[in-house]
């Protein structure tokens, strides 16, 4: 099993860097698909890309969108909470 994982201190930003790292891959999958070399990633990349999404998010990380996440499932299939 090569699947993704993620750890955070809390489930929103558990959330969200899954999501970021997922959309990352399926970009890179992407470009390779069209010739494009794999890339490593500089660490001062990441750390700039960390602080933009900080900075998007005012701070709140996963938080910003988490409550609206679970309302949207809540509507869908409820029967999770159970």
């Amino acid at each position: 099993n090569h699947g993704l994982q993620t750890v955070a201190d809390n489930d929103p930003d558990a959330f969200l860097f899954l999501y970021l790292v997922e959309t990352a891959c399926a970009i890179q999958v992407r470009a390779q698909g069209h010739g494009a070399e794999r890339v490593t990633s500089d660490p001062r990349i990441i750390a700039g890309a960390m602080a933009q999404a900080a900075e998007a998010t005012r701070g709140a990380g996963g938080g910003i969108a988490w409550d609206a996440l679970l309302r949207r499932l809540d509507r869908h299939d409820p029967s999770y909470r159970h």
